[in-house]
This record gives structure tokens, sequence and C-alpha cells, in this order.
């Protein structure tokens, strides 16, 4: 089994799915961690359940989560609109632990040769160049609501000099993201979350919230999966879905150069299909920002998201149409007629 050995580096949402789906094909796969900080709440829409739930063919990992029942919406200068939702609330940590628990034993040592390397994670020396395009920095607070605030809800606003996210997670606390400025002036301009907050707390963590993207997403013997290939702009939502379809995509992916599918068409298709996803996050960021406000803060993100999207047209200027469809988890070749 030696020869059809997979190296997965990471142990975050992408590594543990890419994990599970090995193991259902009875390939043998090694994980290396890497230790980051996590995510003191993420929101899972029902779609990204639905990921999950195929993948580790249950739904107990939702189990006794809070849920989001409305979005609250309060973006440019328009009045605020409520719209429904179906979502659960859940700390990155709890779930990986809920995640890895249907996974089963892994071997944790790194091989001296797999056949071939999923890079969930870093170090960044060992990756390629990364592709950035914003500046701004998520600061993340837990708060205590206040009594008028509801309890299956969450909240979303922009302010002159960026944006805001409340998100109630159970017992009367939530998370709040601000991006752009600092919590405390965000907030002082905000006419929507303010009032939700009873309290907020001094520490917080922080991270990156600007769309990024390797620039070469995989080569020979290694694929880049989740946040190490591509990171999404938290606005949208999509972080947890998006390292969920990545693994589905890499698992299938590496399935098939290990059945013997011709490399450089199998390498092809995962970038291709990768840099068309991060394609359709940049154009859904595009329209968030550009209603956002006219200030400096909006007009010059919306630059970098300008940018990012004549990158990523380039980058697909020329390439073939998708040369195989995703049945399940596993793809398979779409016959030349269908195709002209």
């Amino acid at each position: 089994m030696a020869e059809r050995l997979t190296l997965i580096r990471g142990n975050g949402i992408a590594a543990c799915c890419c994990a599970r789906l090995l193991q259902r094909q009875e390939l043998s796969a090694v994980v290396v961690g890497a230790k980051r900080p996590k995510l003191p709440a993420i929101l899972l829409s029902e779609s990204t359940q639905s990921l999950i739930t195929g993948v580790f063919q249950t739904r107990d990992v939702f189990d006794g989560l809070p849920k989001i029942r409305k979005r609250i919406v309060a973006w440019g200068n328009a009045e605020p609109v409520v719209l429904p939702h179906s979502a659960v609330v859940v700390s990155e940590e709890a779930l990986l632990d809920r995640l890895w628990a249907h996974v089963g034993h892994v071997s944790d040592g790194a091989p001296p040769d797999p056949a071939w390397t999923l890079m969930t994670a870093g170090p960044a020396s060992d990756l390629p160049r990364q592709m950035y395009f914003g500046s701004r920095t998520a600061f993340v607070r837990e708060i205590e609501l206040a009594d008028k605030a509801e309890r299956d809800a969450c909240w979303v606003e922009s302010v002159e000099d960026g944006w805001l996210f409340l998100l109630s997670s159970g017992q009367g606390k939530g998370s709040l993201i601000t991006v752009g400025g600092r919590t405390e002036q965000l907030l002082d301009k905000s006419r929507l979350i303010q009032p939700q907050i009873r309290e907020h707390e001094d520490t917080f963590f922080e991270f990156a919230a600007y769309p990024r993207i390797l620039s070469t997403l995989c080569g020979k013997g290694w694929l880049a999966c989740g946040t190490a290939a591509m990171s999404f702009d938290p606005l949208c939502g999509e972080g947890a879905g998006n390292a969920v379809r990545e693994a589905i995509l890499a698992s299938a992916a590496v399935q098939s150069l290990l059945a013997g599918c011709a490399e450089e068409e199998i390498l092809a298709e995962y970038s291709l299909r990768l840099k068309l996803g991060f394609l359709r996050h940049l154009e859904h960021c595009r329209e968030f920002y550009r209603r956002g406000c006219s200030t400096a803060f909006w007009s010059s993100e919306l630059t970098l998201i300008e940018q990012g999207i004549a990158w990523t047209k380039s980058q697909l200027a020329g390439a073939p149409h998708p040369r195989f469809r995703l049945i399940g988890f596993g793809l398979e070749r779409i016959d030349s007629a269908e195709t002209t």
C-alpha cells in the first residue's frame, strides 16, 4: 500500500474531510497536524451542513447546536431587511472535535515518500506565492447580548469605515466580527448592531479578512486545499462550505491519480475548478463592496477586488472547459460529444 499512501498536512475542516473521504475509498492516509488559532464561532448554513453530512454520513455532528433562523441586514443607505435563514453556530474547535471523532484512527507520522500530499495548512515557506486582493483586517470579540436582542438571529451592517457581523451563539452570548476599523470606532457609527450588545470583551482574535489564493494550486506530487489554497472574505459566509467542497474535489483528484488517470489532465481540472470558484467569490464580494459606501475604505477595497477579478480571469484565459464532472465523490470524464 506504500505507493498509494497520501499525506494530509493540516488538521482543519479540509484536512478532516480529506481524511474521511480517502478512508471511504480504502486509501491510506497519514495526517500531520498544524497549529493555528481557531475561530470562536462559525456559521454553518443548511447547504454546508448537507455537504458535511454527505462526507461523514451522519448529522449528529450538529446535535444541540444553537440555531439561526433569521438574518437582519442594514447595507449602504437601505433600511434594515429581515431575511429567513437556516444555520447553526459552533466554535471551530468544537466542530473539529466532532468531525475527527468520525474519522477514526489515522497515522500521524509523515512518510518519507508519499504518493501525493494534500496541503491544507502551511508552513508558507513550502507553498507557492500567495496573491492578496485586499488589506482589511477582522477583529472578533465575544459579547453579551442585550435583553431585547433576538436569540436566533444574526445581524450584518455596513458603516462608513467598514462592516460588522453579529452572531448569536447561545446562552445570551454572541460573536462580533468588525472589519475595517477598530471595534469601538465601528460600533460608534452602528445603528443596527450596537443596540443588540450589552457589553463586549476587551480581548479579541484578529485575522486577515480579504480574498487570497496561491499563484499555483497544485504540482507534481501535491495539491493545495482549504485555507492553504485560498481564503475568502468572511462577509460572504462561504469559508467552511468552501473548505468542504475543496476537500471533496481534492480527494476525488487523488483517487483518480492513484487509479492511473493522466496527471496533467487531473491537475489542470483541479486548478481550473478552484480558480472558477475563487472568481465567483470575488464577483460576489464586488457587489457588496459596491453598495457599502463611497468612502475611502470601500473604494480602495473595491479596487483591490477588481484587481483580483482581472488576475483570476487572466489565469483562466485560454483554459479548456472542464473535462470531468464530479459524480458523488469521484471524477468522471465528460464525453467529448457533450462539450461540442
